[in-house]
Protein backbone atom coordinates (compact mmCIF):
# COMPACT_ATOMS: atom_id res chain seq x y z
CA UNK A 1 0.00 0.00 0.00
CA UNK A 2 2.88 2.48 0.66
CA UNK A 3 4.44 1.60 -2.44
CA UNK A 4 1.31 2.29 -4.41
CA UNK A 5 0.77 5.89 -2.34
CA UNK A 6 4.70 6.41 -3.34
CA UNK A 7 4.20 5.73 -6.86
CA UNK A 8 0.95 7.81 -7.27
CA UNK A 9 2.19 11.43 -5.37
CA UNK A 10 5.41 10.65 -8.11
CA UNK A 11 3.06 10.34 -10.94
CA UNK A 12 1.36 13.63 -9.53
CA UNK A 13 4.68 15.50 -9.05
CA UNK A 14 6.01 14.32 -12.80
CA UNK A 15 2.55 15.79 -14.25
CA UNK A 16 2.59 18.93 -12.04
CA UNK A 17 6.43 19.14 -12.98
CA UNK A 18 5.50 18.51 -16.83
CA UNK A 19 2.52 20.95 -16.58
CA UNK A 20 4.69 23.95 -15.52
CA UNK A 21 7.09 23.32 -18.42
CA UNK A 22 4.34 23.47 -20.96
CA UNK A 23 2.59 26.56 -19.38
CA UNK A 24 6.17 28.61 -19.34
CA UNK A 25 5.78 31.48 -21.46
CA UNK A 26 8.89 32.38 -23.99
CA UNK A 27 11.87 33.85 -22.64
CA UNK A 28 13.33 37.36 -23.10
CA UNK A 29 17.45 37.92 -23.25
CA UNK A 30 18.01 41.34 -22.03
CA UNK A 31 21.08 42.82 -22.79
CA UNK A 32 21.68 46.32 -20.36
CA UNK A 33 24.49 48.70 -21.61
CA UNK A 34 25.89 51.37 -20.19
CA UNK A 35 26.40 54.23 -22.61
CA UNK A 36 26.92 56.82 -19.66
CA UNK A 37 30.37 58.29 -18.24
CA UNK A 38 29.77 56.66 -14.81
CA UNK A 39 28.88 53.18 -13.59
CA UNK A 40 25.64 52.18 -13.10
CA UNK A 41 23.40 50.39 -10.41
CA UNK A 42 21.09 47.70 -10.97
CA UNK A 43 17.78 49.16 -7.91
CA UNK A 44 16.63 46.34 -6.77
CA UNK A 45 13.50 48.44 -4.84
CA UNK A 46 12.44 49.99 -8.62
CA UNK A 47 13.01 46.26 -9.86
CA UNK A 48 10.19 43.69 -10.42
CA UNK A 49 10.95 41.37 -7.27
CA UNK A 50 9.26 38.82 -10.16
CA UNK A 51 11.84 39.80 -12.89
CA UNK A 52 14.20 39.28 -10.94
CA UNK A 53 13.55 36.00 -9.01
CA UNK A 54 13.28 34.89 -12.55
CA UNK A 55 16.33 36.22 -14.00
CA UNK A 56 19.26 33.99 -15.14
CA UNK A 57 22.10 34.75 -14.29
CA UNK A 58 21.00 37.19 -11.86
CA UNK A 59 21.69 40.76 -13.12
CA UNK A 60 25.22 42.33 -11.84
CA UNK A 61 24.30 45.12 -9.55
CA UNK A 62 26.99 47.42 -11.07
CA UNK A 63 28.00 48.12 -14.60
CA UNK A 64 30.84 50.15 -15.43
CA UNK A 65 30.47 52.60 -17.85
CA UNK A 66 31.31 51.33 -21.45
CA UNK A 67 30.18 47.24 -20.03
CA UNK A 68 26.84 45.33 -20.84
CA UNK A 69 25.52 42.55 -18.55
CA UNK A 70 23.04 40.46 -20.15
CA UNK A 71 20.25 38.05 -18.45
CA UNK A 72 17.21 35.97 -19.55
CA UNK A 73 13.70 35.71 -17.81
CA UNK A 74 11.21 33.51 -18.89
CA UNK A 75 7.73 33.86 -18.08
CA UNK A 76 6.30 31.06 -15.78
CA UNK A 77 2.61 31.71 -15.02
CA UNK A 78 1.36 31.43 -18.53
CA UNK A 79 2.38 30.42 -21.72
CA UNK A 80 1.09 33.55 -22.96
CA UNK A 81 2.29 35.78 -21.57
CA UNK A 82 6.13 36.77 -20.39
CA UNK A 83 6.85 40.23 -18.61
CA UNK A 84 10.25 41.87 -17.37
CA UNK A 85 10.75 45.33 -15.52
CA UNK A 86 14.24 46.59 -14.43
CA UNK A 87 15.73 49.76 -13.42
CA UNK A 88 19.05 50.97 -13.02
CA UNK A 89 20.38 54.69 -11.35
CA UNK A 90 23.26 56.41 -12.45
CA UNK A 91 23.98 59.14 -10.22
CA UNK A 92 20.38 60.94 -10.13
CA UNK A 93 19.73 59.67 -13.17
CA UNK A 94 17.47 56.67 -13.57
CA UNK A 95 15.90 54.52 -16.20
CA UNK A 96 12.98 51.87 -15.71
CA UNK A 97 13.15 49.49 -18.62
CA UNK A 98 9.81 47.24 -19.43
CA UNK A 99 9.77 44.82 -21.78
CA UNK A 100 6.74 42.19 -22.25
CA UNK A 101 5.38 39.46 -24.92
CA UNK A 102 1.60 38.64 -24.94
CA UNK A 103 -0.16 36.43 -27.10
CA UNK A 104 -3.53 38.16 -27.96
CA UNK A 105 -6.59 35.70 -29.33
CA UNK A 106 -6.69 35.12 -32.54
CA UNK A 107 -8.55 32.81 -36.03
CA UNK A 108 -5.36 31.20 -36.04
CA UNK A 109 -4.36 30.61 -32.67
CA UNK A 110 -3.35 33.71 -31.57
CA UNK A 111 -1.61 36.94 -32.30
CA UNK A 112 1.50 37.60 -30.77
CA UNK A 113 2.78 41.41 -29.22
CA UNK A 114 6.22 42.27 -28.30
CA UNK A 115 6.01 45.27 -26.34
CA UNK A 116 8.78 48.01 -24.66
CA UNK A 117 8.91 50.52 -23.22
CA UNK A 118 11.68 52.58 -21.21
CA UNK A 119 10.85 55.81 -18.58
CA UNK A 120 13.74 58.26 -17.86
CA UNK A 121 14.32 60.51 -14.82
CA UNK A 122 16.78 63.00 -13.40
CA UNK A 123 18.02 63.64 -17.03
CA UNK A 124 18.71 60.24 -17.95
CA UNK A 125 18.47 58.91 -21.91
CA UNK A 126 17.09 55.82 -21.86
CA UNK A 127 16.62 53.72 -24.88
CA UNK A 128 14.86 49.84 -25.55
CA UNK A 129 15.44 48.06 -28.40
CA UNK A 130 13.69 44.65 -29.88
CA UNK A 131 17.25 43.33 -31.40
CA UNK A 132 14.55 39.77 -32.56
CA UNK A 133 11.63 38.06 -32.33
CA UNK A 134 11.66 34.06 -33.14
CA UNK A 135 8.19 33.57 -35.03
CA UNK A 136 8.34 29.93 -33.78
CA UNK A 137 8.89 30.17 -29.98
CA UNK A 138 8.25 33.49 -30.08
CA UNK A 139 11.42 34.10 -27.70
CA UNK A 140 13.08 37.72 -28.29
CA UNK A 141 16.01 40.17 -27.44
CA UNK A 142 16.09 43.34 -26.47
CA UNK A 143 18.63 46.13 -25.45
CA UNK A 144 18.24 48.60 -22.36
CA UNK A 145 20.51 51.44 -23.06
CA UNK A 146 21.36 53.78 -20.98
CA UNK A 147 22.89 57.80 -20.88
Amino acid sequence: MRCVKSLSLGAVLLGLAFAGAVQAGPQVKITFKNNGAMGAVYDIAGSSAYSYAEAVPKPLLNIRAGETNSYSVKGGLSADVTSAVFQYRMGNKVCKFKTSYVKLPGRSGGVPRWNKSAEPGGGARCDIRITSTDVRTHDWSVDFIMR
